[in-house]
């Protein structure tokens, strides 16, 4: 499609429990473009599956923080900007609303994103576990009367803002 040409759009049924991954993967195509093939830094190791037959929880390092940096794909790079804001406040529960309002996004496109990082962080770093956690609880924001509010504990977001200064 050339730069002058407009998007055509077509209406495509998907279940409701794939809508998060169909938007996920369309983060993931505007985000390198649908003719560039996705590139991404290779894992440091192999992951190997535990007994439970899940992907580890490990630790994030400086140096995967490193490579979460230079990650090409947006999503990834949406989520170092969530990461940005909970550094910032370490140990604190950040809601779900006010990230999207300080990112500047809507909801459902950082709810794609997230979706996006969470296959990253499994093909990519060979781990289940993300840089944060996440608790529903209870809000006073609009809408809905429960939402997730999410937290850096005070040693990553010290190993965070390491990378972000070597960055």
């Amino acid at each position: 499609m050339s730069q002058d040409a407009q998007p055509q759009f077509v209406m495509v049924p998907v279940p409701a429990e794939q809508v998060t991954k169909v938007y996920a993967f369309l983060t993931e195509l505007a985000a390198v473009g649908a003719a560039s093939p996705v590139v991404s830094p290779a894992p440091t190791g192999e992951a190997t599956l535990g007994e439970d037959g899940k992907l580890p929880v490990v630790e994030w390092t400086v140096e995967d923080f490193r490579r979460l940096m230079i990650e090409p794909l947006g999503s990834v790079q949406v989520v170092a900007r969530v990461l940005d804001v909970l550094a910032e406040q370490p140990d604190t529960k950040v809601g779900y609303t006010a990230l999207a309002s300080h990112l500047g996004m809507e909801k459902k496109n950082l709810q794609g994103n997230l979706a996006a990082f969470t296959r990253a962080v499994h093909r990519h770093y060979g781990r289940r576990n993300w840089p944060m956690t996440w608790v529903e609880a209870l809000t006073d924001e609009p809408g809905p009367k429960v939402e997730f509010f999410y937290t850096m504990s005070a040693a990553v977001a010290k190993r965070w803002l390491k990378a972000r200064e070597e960055h």
